[in-house]
């Protein structure tokens, strides 16, 4: 039992008898199994996972060069992905973005990357010096379809421009995923390689009722994290090379090699091999009686305040999607009324102990996992409880917005003038939002939810984006980017030349 554990485990088994084996440590780290850890953290996680706080010691294998028990770990989870190649982060997905980037793309190469992608994208067009072309949606969708691709002007770029690498999310935060299989089939007619940031999607593997994988849908290189939708600790990610490239294989081992920490926890490592396994071994049957409990409850969880969004085919088709993630639960005010469901995310959490992933204005977002799948039963009369308390916190006036709101959220194409790498680097001063418009942004301005840029370093700050900022700040939204002082917004800008 124990050797077939350690196939199947083949990390976090070693670590285990590992730790059973040493009575006295004269090593690292400083807290020597607990004993010399914080009382208070002793008391809040107990003292065992101390012991298991090692790093690279004797018998435990070494990340940035594996040669025993963490590479076959690594190569069993390539089995279980589908990869060719597999390389555990723990620096996050963010660690395997900058490192596909600076394997791949040459300071002044350039990169076909999506207008709405995740921030540590354009940190890593900061790092690697690549030169971004942008990729801007499809317009007039909603909210929740955000991120969405024109086929047409994919085939366009590449072919106007000498692009090495396209980069595309999928699925986004709301569960929605693009046709990965078409997108690649357009880069791989340009002999240029894809690489998808699945960080959501990593589930997407184990029940053939999720959106096709991006690795079997024809992308060469793959990011998904862990802890979003499986049982990994946070900090935890896996990349994935669907073998394209052996020269560029070794060029991301080296860059892992320097991205990554040199004293990475076995806590981490040791959660991404049973997490893993565990989801292998069990993921197909409970992820199948969570979806089919799911598409039984959908309808009961409509109220009279608010509806489950179910993607249509109209919107899909016209975002290049090709379905979305039944484990992704979006209500939707149905109220004619101006409403902020921002406030009943947090009479939520401080009423009644309800964490959810998101809200925005007019939505909120639910994220299910296998664990919800442990009691079904529980689960199911969870969210009818759910749609109940917020149709009660509505109809209490909560969410609800006495002012009604003239917002319209027109976005024009920005004019950039500078790569973000350029921008980095340029001198900078402070301006006062209000008084920004056409100046060069040095900032990434990022609005929660969902935390795509909604302002990118090296362009111009457009009138649209202001609105914008000052409607979500009024609104509660959380904004990265900006700071606040004496009521008044400010923006990091680029000195320019006076003419």
């Amino acid at each position: 039992m124990q050797d077939e554990q350690n196939i199947k485990n083949p990390f976090a088994s070693e670590l285990c008898d590992y730790v059973q084996d040493r009575k006295t440590f004269y090593c690292m780290p400083g807290h020597k199994q607990g004993k010399g850890a914080p009382a208070f953290l002793k008391k809040a996680w107990g003292e065992k996972v101390f012991s298991y706080d090692i790093t690279e010691v004797r018998r435990s294998d070494v990340l940035a060069y594996p040669k025993k028990e963490l590479k076959y770990a690594q190569e069993r989870a390539a089995e279980i992905m589908g990869a060719a190649r597999t390389w555990f982060l723990v620096n996050g997905s963010s660690a395997g973005i900058h490192a596909i980037l600076g394997a791949i793309v040459k300071p002044g190469e350039k990169v076909l990357v999506h207008r709405e992608c995740h921030k540590a994208v354009l940190m890593g067009l900061v790092f690697s010096g690549a030169v971004p072309i942008y990729l801007e949606p499809v317009p007039n969708l909603p909210e929740y379809a955000y991120g969405s691709v024109d086929l047409q002007k994919v085939e366009e770029l590449l072919g106007k421009h000498d692009i090495k690498l396209v980069l595309v999310t999928s699925p986004n935060y709301y569960g929605i995923s693009l046709d990965v299989a078409a997108i690649a089939k357009i880069c791989h007619e340009h002999d240029v390689l894809l690489f998808v940031d699945e960080a959501h999607g990593t589930h997407f593997t184990f029940h053939e009722s999720f959106p096709m994988q991006a690795l079997r849908a024809g992308a060469d290189y793959v990011v998904q994290s862990m802890h979003k939708t499986l049982g990994g600790l946070y900090q935890t990610a896996l990349l994935h090379s669907a073998g394209t490239s052996e020269f560029f294989d070794e060029r991301v081992d080296h860059m892992l090699s320097m991205l990554q920490s040199t004293s990475p926890s076995a806590l981490f490592l040791m959660s991404i091999d049973a997490a893993l396994e565990e989801v292998h071994q069990k993921g197909e049957e409970l992820y199948g009686a969570l979806i089919e409990m799911l598409e039984a409850l959908r309808g009961q969880l409509n109220t009279s305040k608010f509806g489950v969004v179910v993607p249509p085919d109209g919107v899909l088709s016209a975002g290049n999607f090709s379905g979305f993630d039944p484990c992704k639960i979006i209500f939707r005010s149905i109220s004619m009324d101006e409403v902020n469901l921002i406030h009943i995310k947090e009479a939520l959490s401080e009423s009644y102990g309800i964490e959810i992933e998101l809200a925005g204005e007019d939505h909120m977002l639910l994220t299910l996992s296998v664990a919800d799948a442990v009691d079904l039963e529980r689960t199911k009369k969870n969210l009818i409880h759910f749609a109940k308390t917020i149709d009660k916190l509505f109809t209490a006036g909560i969410g609800y917005v006495e002012e009604q709101d003239d917002f319209v959220d027109h976005r024009e194409l920005p004019i950039f003038e500078l790569t973000p790498r350029d921008a980095f680097y340029a001198k900078k001063r402070v301006q006062q939002i209000s008084e920004a418009e056409h100046l060069i942004s040095a900032s990434m301005v990022c609005i929660y939810p969902p935390g795509y840029p909604l302002i990118i370093p090296g362009e111009r700050i457009h009138e649209a984006a202001i609105h914008k900022i000052y409607h979500d700040h009024a609104k509660g939204f959380t904004i990265i980017g900006i700071t606040e002082d004496a009521g008044e917004l400010f923006i990091d800008v680029i000195e320019e030349p006076v003419k």
